[in-house]
């Protein structure tokens, strides 16, 4: 995984570094090997050869290991850099309520790909290749005895495999309990004001406590086995792959079938190809803790890369046909038609409750409902094809915690002249004139009053540029004054609107091109 989302060219340059650090350990049973056989030979005379390439290549691997250890933090940030940013963008592309669940996802869920699966996916690389040379020079040392301390390696694996599904599944349930605690916060958080106003923090904390201790109980689990399966591979280690092993070597020593040397250079080695496969082993652990998180990381970046729907140009006419709504079991319009042009003016009127919201989320999502049929610019659409046909405009104003400008373009080209003849028409200039366009709204928006922070976002959804605007009553924190400025330029623009009223006078809706009543189509059969 970190290979695919960082610098192939680096990542090789790691590799290759990390090959040269792990000839240490050759180095190490060289000496061993040498020295040994130096001191029950009595020939001192080498020592000083010997030291001056043992030393040497002391040098070499440490270098070799710190720019490794350079390259490897580099290819982390790198991947981790590169996976925030794909992650990121297909939540962006999720609805709110998915993405509820989704919350934790970057901070603690993230943070487990790193110190889980990246180091231990390196770390599997780098013991595999000391496992090959380690292999290799003790068997050009005595290949019977290296074949043992092989064959006593291999028994911490079958150990490891007993654990393997429990450790996965545990895993797997920590992550679920990690969702719905992340999900529950959130939401307590939401409504912290409501909790402080009627002094019930504390049966809020009680009840989150439900939560923390699924929680907890299940990452206890999943510690619990994965330090269970370390201390079986340990004993089972001790026994079979070092100690029956060790007590065969001495014996053909005493019998005269291979050196003292030769021994203690194969138990220096066994350590860098057995040490090894335990590591391995344990790093196999941490990837089956992370392979559900991987696989929700790749399911992000595949909606990231999903095709954004094309936006509609030269909008023309939507008609919908036999349009009923519904959502959450209530009563809403069945049966009715909607047509809009051009420069029309359409308002949508009707009790509280009676759909008029759902309406414009129908036209946005195609979610809430079913048409017989929607024709656009004279050709057949299926629901929710055509989202990029809409700017939108909710009551409760999106505001997002960085500058004005930002909030006002979200990022997009457009001049400053542009951008500041629309606020200008909707009274936003003297704001912009006060505080300056990288004002931060972040800590700053509740300084700003609620028509204010209505009309940043009315006009984001002009500067948007979408042939039809979706206005969810817009003038319900505004003033009298304000909202009729507002709805003077819009009514006298060449802009396409859908608006939903809540509250207005009937003399109003004579300026609009069309008006729809919800709730004729409240009976109809």
């Amino acid at each position: 995984m970190i290979y695919k989302y960082s610098s192939h060219v680096k990542f090789v340059g790691m590799i290759i570094l990390g090959l040269i650090a792990s000839m240490q350990q050759l180095v190490a049973a060289y000496m061993v090997q040498t020295m040994t056989n130096i001191g029950t030979r009595k020939s001192f005379g080498d020592l000083p050869q010997l030291l001056l390439f043992v030393i040497g290549g002391f040098l070499v691997t440490f270098f070799a290991s710190l720019v490794f250890n350079y390259l490897k933090a580099g290819a982390i940030k790198e991947a981790n850099t590169t996976l925030r940013v794909c992650i990121l963008k297909g939540m962006l592309k999720q609805t709110s309520d998915e993405n509820t669940a989704s919350l934790g996802y970057l901070t603690t869920d993230f943070k487990l790909l790193e110190t889980n699966r990246f180091d231990a996916e390196i770390e599997i690389m780098m013991q595999a290749n000391m496992i090959v040379f380690a292999l290799g020079y003790a068997v050009s040392v005595n290949w019977l005895v290296t074949l043992l301390f092989l064959l006593g390696s291999f028994m911490p694996m079958i150990v490891s495999n007993v654990f393997q599904k429990k450790i996965q599944s545990a895993s797997e349930k920590w992550a679920d309990a990690n969702d719905k605690y992340v999900s529950h916060i959130k939401n307590f958080l939401a409504g912290s004001s409501t909790l402080k106003l009627y002094g019930k923090q504390d049966n809020a904390v009680e009840k989150n406590g439900v939560f923390v201790n699924h929680l907890e109980t299940a990452l206890r689990k999943m510690n619990l086995l994965n330090l269970d399966t370390v201390s079986w591979i340990n004993l089972i280690a001790n026994l079979l792959t070092f100690t029956l092993p060790f007590l065969v070597g001495i014996y053909m020593v005493i019998n005269g079938q291979t050196t003292l040397g030769a021994l203690f250079a194969i138990v220096q080695l066994s350590n860098s190809f057995v040490n090894p496969i335990l590591t391995i082993l344990e790093d196999r652990n941490k990837l089956s803790t992370t392979k559900k998180i991987a696989a929700k990381a790749d399911k992000f970046i595949a909606k990231g890369k999903e095709k954004e729907v094309s936006t509609v140009d030269n909008f023309n006419k939507l008609d919908i046909d036999d349009l009923s709504l519904n959502r959450k079991k209530q009563q809403l319009p069945q049966h009715l038609n909607l047509e809009i042009k051009y420069g029309q003016k359409v308002a949508v009127i009707g009790p509280s409750g009676v759909g008029k919201s759902t309406l414009l989320q129908f036209l946005m999502t195609g979610e809430f409902g079913h048409a017989k049929a929607i024709i656009l610019n004279g050709k057949k659409v299926d629901a929710g094809s055509f989202t990029n046909l809409f700017a939108y405009c909710s009551q409760s104003p999106m505001i997002f915690a960085d500058t004005l400008w930002f909030n006002l373009t979200l990022g997009t080209d457009i001049s400053q002249e542009k951008v500041m003849e629309i606020c200008t028409k909707l009274g936003l200039d003297s704001i912009i004139q006060e505080k300056g366009w990288n004002y931060s709204l972040g800590d700053n928006a509740d300084q700003l009053s609620g028509g204010q922070l209505a009309r940043i976002e009315l006009a984001r959804g002009i500067l948007m540029n979408r042939p039809v605007l979706l206005l969810d009553e817009i003038n319900a924190s505004l003033d009298k004054k304000a909202s009729d400025r507002i709805h003077n330029y819009l009514l006298n623009s060449d802009l396409t609107f859908v608006e939903v009223i809540h509250h207005y006078e009937p003399e109003e809706l004579h300026r609009y091109d069309q008006v729809v009543d919800l709730e004729q189509f409240l009976s109809v059969k």
